[in-house]
């Protein structure tokens, strides 16, 4: 096995143990808060126990996602599914924002008349809820960064960390000052940290599903120093894109430099030169000699035929069988 693929495997079952912890727990205190609330009439409460609710789905669909990426590609799939951990973290911050409206509208129409509800169940549950949260939140801390589809489940127990924060301060407010607006208040407070927590993630994964070039990799930089390699003239069509986390993958047009005759040895070059400097290690490089635009020692057409004539009335043989 090589190294690559021993780092992979090391990092799945780590992912995986961890969003295991991560998940049972929030599932087993996500009933104990949705109760509480139910029973209490807390805002707070159940705004918090519907973001955790979106944690343990988050998780959840993390932990498929993390288990579909380790299926080897198909004819189909010949990235293999390494992009579901992108969509299951679009689909947690979208659903973070939906949560987010629905405690707003919650707590618009409860602020100008809030009702009636004990402090103490909220300070009791939101610190135990906030236990929970934080035991999530060190569980996942130190696979935040290898994986977006991680990321976002640790976003999500570190906004409800937040939440669940607010909900012990509404509760002493209550308890001491009897300030009971302070529970829809809270619920519009954590709808907010929701938004602001899960805006980056959301905006990641839309930008990787739209193959922006990562950010971490200056195009120009990628760009000059191939161009600066000997035996290179110039380069274009270059495109660098995010597979999924940790996997980047590179296509290029090289044209070549008129003493450069071995395109196997040029290309061998630059694969190294971008996997040392830029961490690229999914790359496609297609070499064009000194002549390639010029029509002239090119006297055959696409179609195989002599210049000005008509291409064939059947071109069936030229195309991809598989796609008939």
């Amino acid at each position: 096995m090589s190294n690559h693929a021993h780092r992979h495997e090391h990092r799945f079952e780590a992912n995986r143990r961890r969003l295991l912890l991560a998940f049972w727990s929030q599932a087993a205190f996500f009933v104990v808060e949705l109760v509480t609330g139910i029973v209490f009439n807390s805002l707070a409460l159940q705004a918090d126990a519907g973001h955790m609710l979106s944690d343990v789905g988050a998780l959840g669909l993390s932990l498929i996602a993390l288990l579909w990426t380790i299926k080897p590609p198909t004819p189909e799939k010949t990235y293999g599914y390494h992009r579901l951990e992108i969509l299951a973290a679009l689909i947690n911050g979208l659903t973070l924002w939906g949560i987010s409206v629905y405690i707003f509208y919650e707590a618009y129409s409860r602020f100008f008349q809030p009702p009636l509800i004990s402090g103490l169940p909220l300070v009791v549950v939101g610190g135990l809820g906030l236990a929970v949260n934080l035991f999530g939140v060190l569980v996942l801390f130190p696979s935040r960064k290898e994986s977006l589809n991680v990321r976002s489940a640790f976003l999500h127990l570190a906004a409800d960390s937040l939440g669940s924060l607010a909900t012990i301060i509404a509760g002493a407010l209550i308890i001491w000052l009897g300030w009971h607006w302070f529970d829809p208040l809270a619920g519009g407070i954590i709808g907010v940290l929701i938004i602001i927590g899960s805006y980056q993630l959301v905006m990641e994964a839309a930008n990787i599903l739209l193959e922006a070039t990562p950010k971490h990799i200056d195009l120009d930089l990628v760009q000059k120093a191939l161009e600066a390699y000997p035996g290179v003239n110039r380069v274009h069509d270059l495109h660098v894109w995010t597979i999924a986390s940790g996997i980047y993958a590179l296509s290029v047009h090289v044209a070549m430099g008129q003493n450069h005759a071995d395109r196997d040895c040029l290309i061998w070059d630059l694969e190294q030169l971008l996997h040392d400097q830029f961490g690229l290690e999914h790359v496609t490089i297609q070499t064009e000699g000194a002549g390639y635009h010029n029509p002239e020692i090119c006297p055959l057409t696409r179609w195989g035929q002599q210049e000005g004539a008509d291409p064939p009335a059947d071109p069936a043989p030229y195309r991809n069988k598989s796609a008939v």
